[in-house]
C-alpha cells in the first residue's frame, strides 16, 4: 500500500503542477493574441517585438523566435518557429510521462501487494491449523484492498494524462496556427 500511496501524491502533485501551467499558458496566449494582431496589422514590428519579450505562453515564444528572424528568410522564420514550439510542447509536457507510467504500473503494484496478502492468509490459516471460510475470506479481503487502491491510482492517473496531454497539444496547436496568421501580417 505504501508504495500505492506514494504514486497517488506524486500523480495529484503532477496533475496540481499541470493544471496550473496549462491554465496560465492558455490566458496568457489568448491575451498575447490580441494584442500582437493589432501590432502586427498596423505594421508595428518593434513594438510587437517587444510586447514578445515580455510576455510568457507559447504564442509569445514563438512570435519572439519568428521576429527575430530576418524578413527575407521565409525559410529561417519557419524552422524557428517550429523549433519554439517544439520547446514550448516541450515544457507544457514535462511530467506527463511520469503520469502515465504510474498509469500503467499500479495494477500491477496492486497485484503484487494481492498475491503477498493472499499468500500471508494462506500462511496464517496453516500456522492456526484452522481453515474455515470465516478465516480465509478475511485474509483474501485484506489482500484485494490493494488491487483496488492500484485500479483507483490507475484509472485517475490515465484520465488525468489523457486530458493534460490533450490540453498541452491542443495550446501548441493554437500557438502554432495563431502564429502562422501573425506571421503572415508581417510587412514585406
Amino acid at each position: 500500500m505504501y508504495p500505492l500511496l506514494l504514486a497517488s501524491i506524486v500523480s495529484v502533485a503532477i496533475v496540481l503542477d499541470r493544471i496550473m501551467v496549462l491554465y496560465r499558458a492558455g490566458q496568457a496566449d489568448r491575451a498575447s493574441l490580441d494584442i500582437l494582431q493589432g501590432l502586427l496589422s498596423d505594421d508595428n514590428v518593434k513594438a510587437a517585438e517587444s510586447q514578445c519579450q515580455k510576455a510568457e505562453g507559447s504564442l509569445a515564444l514563438a512570435m519572439k523566435a519568428a521576429l527575430a528572424c530576418p524578413k527575407n528568410r521565409v525559410d529561417r522564420r519557419q524552422g524557428a518557429l517550429d523549433r519554439a514550439l517544439a520547446r514550448e510542447a516541450s515544457r507544457l509536457e514535462r511530467h506527463l510521462p511520469i503520469l502515465a507510467t504510474l498509469g500503467s504500473v499500479s495494477p500491477f503494484v496492486g497485484l503484487f501487494g494481492t498475491v503477498l496478502g493472499i499468500m500471508r492468509a494462506f500462511r496464517d490459516i496453516s500456522a492456526a491449523g484452522a481453515a474455515g471460510s470465516a478465516v480465509v475470506a478475511a485474509g483474501i479481503a485484506e489482500a484485494l484492498i490493494t488491487t483496488a487502491a492500484g485500479l483507483i491510482v490507475a484509472v485517475v492517473a490515465v484520465v488525468a494524462y489523457n486530458h493534460l496531454m490533450t490540453w498541452a497539444q491542443r495550446i501548441i496547436t493554437d500557438a502554432e496556427l495563431n502564429a502562422q496568421d501573425l506571421v503572415s501580417l508581417l510587412p514585406e
